[in-house]
């Protein structure tokens, strides 16, 4: 639907009211399943044991690609690998050289095999099931749509003679319709996020291969208040679900290992920058984002997340991020937008202020470059009894964004600070705190007033947007969204962070 989707009053009093079903199509197709597993298992096979054969990393990259896409496919399977056939032949070719003996054997042989079989196979099983679907249900074309990710070379799809309606899954967003049967051709997790919270139908199906998880998972946010074997019901009433199928997590399978090895690379590149003060590097985590890019988030700070339906913008802890949230972050200098908000809000006091909060800074900088961080954290932990003083806490206070710890007395009370010292600081930390959180909520509220309207639709097409605010002196804003979140936390320069790295 073109325009500003939220207008419609009527598709969104039937999108968040009316009652909807969920249902899950399982579809047998033996070599199918078969075959993706087996791609799995060269995948690990490759990455563990030749890591260092960049020719043979990147190959079999390209092989699993063409290869995994044959589960989106609406064609007949001898079409499929017909048309794909040069690079699949090119792979094979190169894996019959003798120093791949033993992986040819073990893990190509197979998938041969089974492509050979399906080479021969004139069917599709996801038209099989929607033949079966349609004939059991009695779907009317005209009420009835069938989305896929990627385009179809032509809008319909033939089942039984009749004519049905095909889209891309970002076409039928952008139609703006709320229909009474929508067949999604591939599983909850092949589909963007939102198609697991907001439905679109008073019937949605999601058909998949028996191989591969076909339920809605639970999204992080609710871990602690749903009990570890229920799975979501959504975050709107009126939805029913089916229980689902598990197995293979498509995007899991295919991409963890290949994500990973992306992320350790980058994560080494940005530790072992030398020449960079301790004082000058925070806690982050990793995320990767929209095309596959990356962004450390200093786990210390709070960022600005954008609510997709009332294009709020809330400052969220990164501990409380999960995949989907939609981050907005100045071009450059993110971090540094709140500080300068800060010092206009304390005015003439500013300069005075972080003077003197920086006085506690540099006694701590001292004794961690003459003593080491390890000695330092054990005589503040043993002697003066702050039991947070862990390392990892001494480099986060150490940071130019550090304001207030909870144990800031204590610390200063050990670094031997006079009791009007002990004021002036105090007071410093508490003034500089009450205006970055008041500089936060500015931001946030003028950076609502200026976002496009029809956000969402832009975010889903291009999987990124940009802006300029007139109210921050021309400054340009990143908005993207998070696709993956590493566990660990990682010690980076502070200008690294909140800045989108290429992928």
């Amino acid at each position: 639907m073109h325009g500003y989707r939220r207008t419609n009053l009527d598709l969104a009093n039937k999108l968040y009211s009316s009652p909807v079903k969920i249902e899950f199509v399982r579809i047998e197709e033996d070599h199918i399943g078969q075959l993706m597993y087996a791609l799995k298992e060269l995948k690990d096979e490759v990455m563990e044991y030749y890591e260092h054969d960049q020719l043979l990393l990147e190959e079999t990259e390209a092989l699993i690609k063409v290869c995994r896409k044959v589960v989106g496919t609406v064609h007949s399977y001898s079409t499929y690998f017909k048309e794909n056939n040069d690079l699949i032949v090119k792979y094979f070719t190169l894996t019959k050289k003798r120093i791949y003996t033993d992986l040819f054997k073990k893990n190509i042989q197979p998938i041969v095999d089974l492509i050979m079989v399906l080479r021969k196979q004139q069917n599709n099983a996801y038209i099989d099931a929607l033949f079966k679907l349609i004939k059991e249900k009695h779907l009317s074309p005209k009420k009835t749509y069938i989305l896929t990710k990627k385009k179809l070379s032509s809008e319909y799809i033939e089942v039984n003679g009749t004519m049905y309606r095909a889209l891309t899954d970002k076409e039928f967003v952008d139609l703006g319709v709320f229909a009474d049967v929508v067949i999604f051709i591939g599983t909850p997790s092949y589909f963007d996020s939102k198609f697991s919270t907001i439905f679109y139908a008073n019937k949605t199906i999601f058909v998949g291969y028996s191989c591969f998880e076909n339920r809605l998972a639970k999204r992080r946010r609710i871990l602690d208040v749903i009990n570890h074997n229920h799975l979501i019901n959504t975050i709107y009433k009126n939805v029913t679900f089916d229980k689902g199928f598990s197995g293979l997590d498509f995007k899991e399978t295919f991409a963890k290992g290949i994500i990973e090895k992306s992320e350790k690379a980058l994560i080494n590149q940005f530790e072992n920058i030398q020449n960079i003060p301790l004082e000058e590097k925070v806690e982050v985590k990793l995320a990767t984002i929209s095309h596959n890019n990356y962004i450390f988030l200093p786990i210390r700070q709070k960022v600005n997340v954008i609510d997709r339906d009332s294009l709020k913008i809330s400052q969220e802890k990164v501990r409380d991020l999960c995949i989907g949230d939609l981050l907005i972050f100045r071009e450059q200098n993110a971090s540094n937008l709140v500080r300068e908000e800060a010092d206009n809000i304390m005015g003439i006091n500013a300069d005075k202020y972080r003077e003197s909060l920086e006085k506690w800074k540099i006694r701590l900088r001292h004794h961690v470059k003459t003593k080491g961080i390890e000695k330092v954290s054990k005589i503040l932990m043993q002697r003066y009894g702050i039991t947070v003083a862990r390392e990892n806490n001494l480099k986060n206070w150490m940071s130019n964004h550090s304001i207030k710890p909870s144990c800031l007395n204590k610390l200063l009370l050990a670094f031997k600070f006079d009791r009007d010292e002990i004021t002036e600081i105090l007071n410093a930390a508490s003034e500089i705190l009450s205006a970055h959180i008041s500089a936060g909520h500015h931001i946030s509220r003028c950076l609502m007033d200026e976002l496009d309207k029809d956000l969402e639709n832009v975010i889903n097409e291009n999987g990124f947007y940009k802006i300029e605010s007139k109210e921050f002196e021309g400054a340009f804003f990143n908005i993207v969204e998070i696709k993956r979140i590493n566990n660990e936390t990682y010690f980076t320069p502070e200008n690294e962070t909140l800045k989108i790295i290429k992928g």
